[in-house]
Order: structure tokens, then sequence, then C-alpha cells
């Protein structure tokens, strides 16, 4: 504890002076040898390091079978230790019983890239990653309890998606380059993005229903996040604007999908943050579906003020969503992102101004406003601390 912040603390009649005396004695028992960690840490970073470094040197001379046989002893050996702590499992936090799901998931993650380099197999990316989404997921979903298992799944579903997107696809969607295209372009384009979508109703289903409700929270967070990410995206590179002929078509069934997980998550969920949450996927929905529409109107689309307007709807729906249901640092970040794309536009339509110089005024101007309305805006109207639920 600062002894700074302690005296600030003092004078301004927050804490009197025994209270002062209390914390720096609590704080003198309880101080760690940063230090010492400190040097621990770097010498089980180079034994790591030295470890790694001499397998790898090694690596070409050891024959593969027995690599393959190394690494599927680790796995049996992590799924014993799996077996023997997780039914111990209590509560919402296990952080040892989570590093070890972690772990374990990794393990037969990378047991799959380990065989296709022993036998030197061409399978595309998306089939091992669905394999392995198929045989992990039973595990980390019913005994999963943070956020690092809750990400790995949640990225083992992405790269899943994504992965099977550029095998097909070739991801030339979005800028109308595409060569090899499925037999129905319109519900593969469509179907291949709903992922997010399905994981956020099935996380707000399961969260009334588990006795782990903290986790299926992080992964609805998680799914939800990517949505708004992915949208974003979208609006920013102005995605509408692709020559794709289906684009249309697979738009509308992503909104569909978007629609039916607000839908899901707002019966599952009767609380102000289950609400909000539906809200914001409501509205999402509708800005794609606007999005895919925008598109038809020709070059009127294509200036600065449509994915501008779109962003700041977006976002602005998240930061009224988050003043409803209390969530203080979603409320700051999209206030934030909101004042950056104003500034961004500021920038954007500068060249409309009377000359180069004035241009640069203004837009600084505006900036220097903007910045100063958002510290404004965040300090008065930001809900109070709290655990975002």
């Amino acid at each position: 504890m600062s002894e700074r912040k302690l005296k600030a603390w003092q004078q301004a009649g927050l804490i009197d002076v025994d209270t002062v005396a209390r914390i720096q004695a609590w704080e003198s028992e309880h101080k760690r040898p940063l230090g010492v960690w400190a040097m621990v840490g770097l010498g089980a970073l180079a034994i790591g390091l030295g470890i790694v470094s001499v397998v790898a040197s090694n690596w070409d001379a050891i024959p593969g079978e027995v690599r393959l046989g190394l690494h599927f002893a680790l796995m049996v050996a992590m799924g014993a230790l799996l077996w023997w702590r997780l039914p111990k499992a209590t509560g919402e936090s296990d952080y040892f019983g989570d590093a070890m799901l972690f772990v374990a998931a990794v393990l037969g993650l990378t047991f799959f890239a380990h065989v296709g380099q022993v036998y030197q197999t061409s399978s595309p990316l998306w089939q091992p990653l669905l394999v392995w989404l198929v045989i992990f997921s039973p595990l980390l979903l019913l005994f999963g309890r943070g956020w690092p298992v809750a990400a790995l799944w949640m990225a083992g579903v992405l790269g899943t998606a994504w992965s099977h997107a550029d095998e097909y696809g070739h991801l030339g969607f979005f800028d109308g380059t595409a060569g090899l295209q499925p037999a129905h372009p319109i519900l593969y384009w469509g179907l291949i993005a709903s992922p997010p979508m399905v994981v956020a109703a099935l996380a707000a289903v399961m969260r009334g229903r588990s006795a782990r409700p903290m986790f299926w929270r992080l992964i609805e967070q998680l799914a939800v996040v990517t949505i708004l990410t992915a949208l974003s995206v979208i609006i920013i590179t102005r995605g509408w604007g692709s020559r794709s002929d289906y684009m249309t078509g697979s738009s509308v069934i992503q909104s569909l999908f978007l629609a039916g997980a607000a839908g899901v998550v707002y019966l599952a969920r009767r609380t102000r943050s289950g609400e909000a949450t539906a809200a914001i996927l409501g509205i999402a929905a509708v800005l794609h579906f606007v999005l895919a529409m925008v598109h038809d109107l020709g070059g009127a689309a294509h200036g600065p003020w449509i994915p501008a307007f779109f962003f700041l709807a977006l976002w602005g729906a998240v930061a009224g969503g988050a003043l409803y249901a209390g969530w203080r640092w979603t409320f700051q970040c999209a206030i934030g992102l909101v004042a950056v794309r104003i500034i961004i536009l500021s920038f954007e339509l500068s060249d409309d101004l009377l000359g180069s110089g004035v241009s640069l005024i203004g837009s600084g101007l505006v900036a220097i406003l903007v910045a100063w309305a958002t510290v404004r805006i965040s300090r008065r109207y930001a809900p109070p601390r709290e655990s975002e639920a």
C-alpha cells in the first residue's frame, strides 16, 4: 500500500490515524518478498527454456513414434489426475482443477498437430479442430469453472468455424474474390457465422440450470463480445460493399440467429442483466439486417456518415444496456468507443471544410470537446462499481 495514498486518505478524512497504523502493520506482516519471487520465477523460466531448447535441438533425432508415445503418456497421466481431482471440486472456483483441464485440453489439441507432423497428413485444419471439440467439449463444459477453460473452448469453436470458412470459401467472400464456393452459399455463409449466437443462447439457458452459473456467465460474455466485435469489424470495413450476390441473404440468416439468441436470453434470464443483453442482441440483429439492405443503395452508402451511424448506434445501444443493467466497465468502454468513432468521423469529414489547416484545427477542437464530454458523462452516469452479472 502506498504511503502517499494513506496520507492523502487521512488528510481527506476518509480514515483516521489508528486505521492508518493498522493498515501499515497488516501490510508489513503480509508483505511479499517480490525480489525473491522474481528470482525464483526467473530461475524456473530459465529451466523451462532450457528443457524446451534441449528437446527442440534433438527433435529430429527422436523417432516420431517415441514422441507420440510420450505425448500420449502425458495425456493419460493428466487424465488420471483429472479423474482424481475433479470429483473433489466444490464451489465456483477451483484453480488447480481448471489449470489441469486447460493443460489436458491443450495436450489433446497439440496431439492432433503432432500426429499430422509425424505422419505428414494433409487434412484441413477444421477437421482436427472439430474432432478436438467433440472429444473435449463434454469435459470442459461439465467441469470448467474459470476464464482459461471458457476462453479455450470458445477459441476452439471460433477457430473451427473460421478454418472451415477458409477451407470452403477462402474468406474471399468479404471482398468478392472467393474462388471455390460451397454448393449453397447463402445458407452456408449464413450458418457459418451462427456459432456465437448459438453459444450465447446455450449459455443463457445453462446459467439457470447449472451448479456453475459463473462459468456459463463467462461463456455468454465471450459469445456476446465476439458478436459485437464481428459486427463492428463488418461496419468498419464496410462489409456490405462486397460484390457478392448472396451476401444479403446470408446476412438475413445471421440476423435471424441474432434475434433468436436475443429471444432465448430474454426468456431464460428475466433479470435486468438478461434484459439488457437481449436488447443489445436484438438491436444488433436489426442493425445487421439494415446493413445488408444498405448494400443495395449504391454509391450513397459508401460515405463516412453511414458506417459511423451504424457504429454509433451499435455501441450506443451497448452503453444504454450497460446503464440499465449496472455494468460500469462496459458502459465506460462503450462510451469510449463512441467518442473515438466521433473523433475519427471528424477527421474523415475534414476534407469538406475550407482548407487543410482549418480542417485540422476543427478536428482537433472536436477531439478535445469529445474527450472532455466523455470524461464528464462517464463520471456522472457510470453505474457504481459492482460485479457485472
